[in-house]
């Protein structure tokens, strides 16, 4: 068990408060990534980022906005001001499709990987960016895993103890309450949850894909009760195309669909995230109706990262490689 992200959530806008944790995270040792979430904020974005400490060593979520922001254009000179800097849009409803779309058909490879569109009653408190919001009252924090590994190996609640108890030490070095663990199942590259759903199941897509994905999300909440951790956050399977291998490979060679992979959703994955898709603001705008559709049946928070493909087949990207175009049918 790996500790993906340590994220502090912030519950105001103060540079010497954000600062002060900046610092002392810095500090732990053992963590993947450390980063800082901000709250919902009517300041403009170049107020916001004169808060943000100039450090690169710390990822930095900034601007939740509701899809009805007057200021949502703003977010891409926020996201073209630093590679640590994360945002994400609250889609309730389609009325603002056309801006949202317009985002997406401006922003770079690079860009669009730090830009989710959460589809959700609220913000989401959750360690993973870019879908986070710091919606809390008092400073806290959250805990992400990477636990491949530990899930194949049958050693989940051993993984979600240790990474509890690593928590609540945390908790008394930061000053700051340990609200729980996104006990979501991701991959990084080789560690791969495409592995472990074909190992069950057959190659993806196959019928019996969605089942199992249904069956991991099962075993994930039974192992969090039985080891007395809170889940936070999306706490379910995730499956992002540019960070596991053997779902990029599925892609690569056309097993799995737009379409498959948006039925793999419908059994709460976390949503549509992390892969190519052609630059079509039509294609887009249905697309996202679709899975506001699939978000109001599943009643769980729907994260959607695309990534603009401008007639190639394979994006080339600096932290996630080769991302391929997902064929569209």
């Amino acid at each position: 068990m790996q500790i993906r992200a340590l994220t502090v959530f912030v519950s105001s806008l103060e540079y010497d408060r954000i600062s002060n944790y900046v610092e002392k995270i810095k500090k732990i040792d053992n963590i993947w990534t450390k980063r800082i979430s901000l709250p919902e904020t009517n300041l403009s974005i170049s107020k916001v980022m004169e808060l943000i400490p100039q450090d690169n060593s710390v990822l930095f979520s900034v601007c939740g906005m509701r899809d009805n922001d007057n200021r949502i254009m703003e977010i891409l000179d926020a996201l073209r001001s630093g590679s640590n800097i994360f945002c994400n849009i609250l889609v309730n409803d389609i009325k603002n499709l056309d801006k949202i779309t317009k985002i997406l058909t401006k922003l770079e490879p690079e860009e669009a990987t730090r830009l989710a569109l959460l589809i959700n009653d609220d913000f989401l408190l959750t360690p993973y960016f870019p879908a986070s919001t710091a919606n809390v009252v008092a400073d806290s924090f959250g805990l992400a895993l990477l636990y491949v590994k530990d899930f194949i190996e049958n050693n989940i609640s051993s993984a979600f103890q240790q990474a509890n108890e690593f928590g609540l030490k945390v908790s008394r070095k930061i000053g700051a309450k340990f609200l729980g663990i996104d006990v979501s199942l991701s991959p990084w590259m080789n560690e791969s949850v495409g592995e472990i759903i074909e190992k069950q199941s057959g190659k993806i897509f196959s019928l019996g894909n969605t089942w199992t994905v249904g069956e991991i999300n099962k075993l994930i909440f039974s192992e969090a009760w039985r080891s007395k951790v809170t889940p936070i956050g999306f706490s379910e399977t995730m499956l992002p195309i540019a960070e596991d291998n053997i779902l990029k490979k599925r892609v690569e060679e056309g097993s799995l669909t737009l379409s498959q992979l948006v039925q793999l959703t419908f059994a709460c994955a976390a949503g549509i995230d992390m892969v190519g898709i052609k630059e079509d603001p039509l294609l887009y705008k249905n697309l996202i109706k679709d899975l506001i559709a699939i978000q109001f049946t599943k009643k769980r928070p729907y994260a959607i990262r695309i990534i603009p493909s401008r007639g190639e087949d394979k994006i080339n990207t600096k932290d996630f490689g080769i991302i391929p175009t997902i064929k569209v049918i």
